[in-house]
């Protein structure tokens, strides 16, 4: 099978600001020495953690709880979980509901990943604006779950919520941007959220392996990542890996 490792993080591109109606910082690359100067190169990159693919933790919206790396570390199986994975197809703006992750949900067991893609979201953003996102319209036109979807999530037992949009909440609420139901699913502190990612098309199993791959930035709540998925038959192997933790 083809494509059995899946690249799905965001890249960190100069001028991007995934977020720009809460801050006003872009990501900037930029030369430090070069070589026609200096003999070497070495560049200076600074951007928030919300300017990529981020792993967070409930310390995103709480002074208290986990860390990312710390959750990690208390798990025998460190970053990599066991992950169902769910295509829909949602209108810019649209409503996931709880009838459209139900089957999915029956295959989720405690602690797993739901990964989301809504029609190549993100994706379809990078290409529309030549790979650096620097709008409002990004994050307001999201899709979102459904209070009766996050509910259903956090039912289960999910552990990791992915998906390919920025707002996992209806971002044109006043309790919009991940404060209403993602409370609820944060009361497992050990719960994380994983956005936004891409590539999504590619993956073709429902049953997958997620790797996270967090960048270790010392308490910090999100973490810039750089995830992965593995299908086909090199997810087997990870797969009785995680039979064992």
């Amino acid at each position: 099978m083809s494509n059995e490792i899946v690249n799905i993080g965001v890249p960190i591109v100069h001028g991007t600001n995934l977020y720009p109606m809460v801050k006003n910082q872009k990501t900037a690359i930029s030369p430090v020495k070069t070589i026609q100067k200096d003999g070497v190169e070495i560049w200076n990159i600074s951007f928030t953690s919300l300017d990529c693919t981020y792993i967070e933790t409930v310390r995103h919206i709480s002074s208290k709880g986990p860390f990312p790396m710390e959750v990690f570390a208390n798990r025998r199986c460190s970053d990599i979980y066991r992950a169902i994975m769910v295509h829909l197809d949602v209108p810019e703006g649209g409503e996931i509901s709880l009838g459209d992750l139900e089957v999915y949900l029956g295959q989720i067991r405690k602690g797993d990943a739901l990964i989301v893609n809504a029609n190549g979201y993100t994706e379809k953003w990078l290409k529309k604006t030549n790979g650096v996102i620097n709008v409002n319209e990004y994050n307001l036109g999201s899709p979102y779950f459904s209070t009766l979807a996050m509910q259903g999530i956090i039912d289960v037992g999910t552990g990791i919520l992915a998906g390919n949009f920025p707002s996992f909440s209806n971002p044109k609420t006043e309790a919009g941007f991940g404060i209403d139901m993602i409370a609820e699913f944060y009361k497992t502190e050990t719960n994380m959220i994983l956005a936004p990612l891409i590539n999504m098309d590619k993956i073709k199993d429902t049953e997958v392996v997620l790797q996270i791959n967090p960048l270790v930035i010392d308490g910090c709540c999100g973490l810039p990542c750089n995830p992965v998925i593995y299908q086909g038959s090199m997810k087997e192997h990870f797969l009785n890996y995680l039979k064992q933790g």
